[in-house]
């Protein structure tokens, strides 16, 4: 017999017990924290123990209250995020009849929007004062590309390690020398492309928050069912990050190009400078 604390921890999200191939994860959720949308290839039963909670299933979003309960189907996307302080148990089941015959297939990344390195002819129709923003994005993407498929540890850290980079200096840089002079020419920073480009780098730093968060779960545990959750992440966080710099280099920095005058662009060169400095 084996008595478990099923107590609010400061750890996000904890594997308490294992019986063969059952696995019973505990959830501790802060207020508006959570794991955005993911999948398993398990039969997932959802036990909320104390507080509220939002659950997404695909496009369907349901409040669970404490004692409330919800099962989802194996390969099923869903998302969980706190609506206040709770503690949610995650029964984690295999799926016989999957294991038997198609596996879950790994999350494909697919992207919306071309980007300049696979479409290098992109570069002719941006500006050369903005070249320094798509040079980065080139590099990135060359490592995002590694984790189409299930990707291994090593791919996890060197992925994360960018991506870091890209949030801490390139994010930074957008956001203060280049979205606002935009913004002058379009309307401000709260419609249009650039308050969409300001909601995508507030989703992907979540993606990347939970991407961290969960791999170190699974290097203190090292847990299978958190290994898979940490590749689903990583995926889902390069297919975010990949459709946005497409985004970018296919309609932003070409727009920024006729837009800004010559003044405002040499502006910009300048002060990204200080950005490129700061970069490892």
């Amino acid at each position: 017999m084996e008595k478990i604390s099923l107590q609010f921890r400061d750890k996000q999200v904890q594997c308490v017990l294992q019986r063969d191939e059952t696995k019973f994860i505990q959830l501790s959720l802060a207020p508006h924290k959570g794991l955005t949308k993911h999948r398993t290839p398990h039969n997932l039963a959802v036990l909320v123990l104390t507080g509220k909670v939002l659950f997404t299933i695909e496009e369907q979003s349901f409040v669970l209250e404490a004692s409330e309960m919800l099962a989802v189907d194996p390969g099923v996307e869903h998302a969980i995020e706190g609506i206040e302080q709770s503690t949610v148990l995650l029964v984690l089941t295999p799926d016989f009849k999957l294991s038997e015959s198609a596996p879950v297939l790994p999350r494909t990344q697919t992207s919306e929007h071309e980007n300049a390195y696979r479409h290098p002819e992109l570069i002719e129709h941006i500006a050369p004062e903005l070249r320094p923003l798509v040079d980065d994005h080139i590099a990135l993407c060359k490592v995002l590309e590694a984790t189409a498929s299930v990707p291994h540890e090593r791919e996890i850290r060197s992925a994360l390690e960018m991506i870091q980079t890209e949030l801490q200096t390139h994010f930074v840089a957008e956001e203060q020398v280049v979205f606002p002079r935009i913004a002058a020419h379009v309307g401000g920073q709260d419609v249009g492309p650039v308050a969409r480009l300001l909601a995508e780098h507030a989703h992907i730093r979540r993606l990347y928050a939970e991407a961290r968060e969960l791999l170190k779960t699974w290097e203190e545990t090292g847990d299978a069912h958190i290994h898979e959750l940490v590749a689903d992440k990583i995926q889902q966080l390069s297919a975010s990050l990949l459709n946005h710099l497409g985004k970018e280099d296919s309609h932003l920095f070409p727009m920024a190009s006729r837009l800004l005058s010559q003044e405002e662009k040499a502006a910009v060169a300048n002060e990204l400078q200080e950005y490129t400095h700061k970069m490892p």
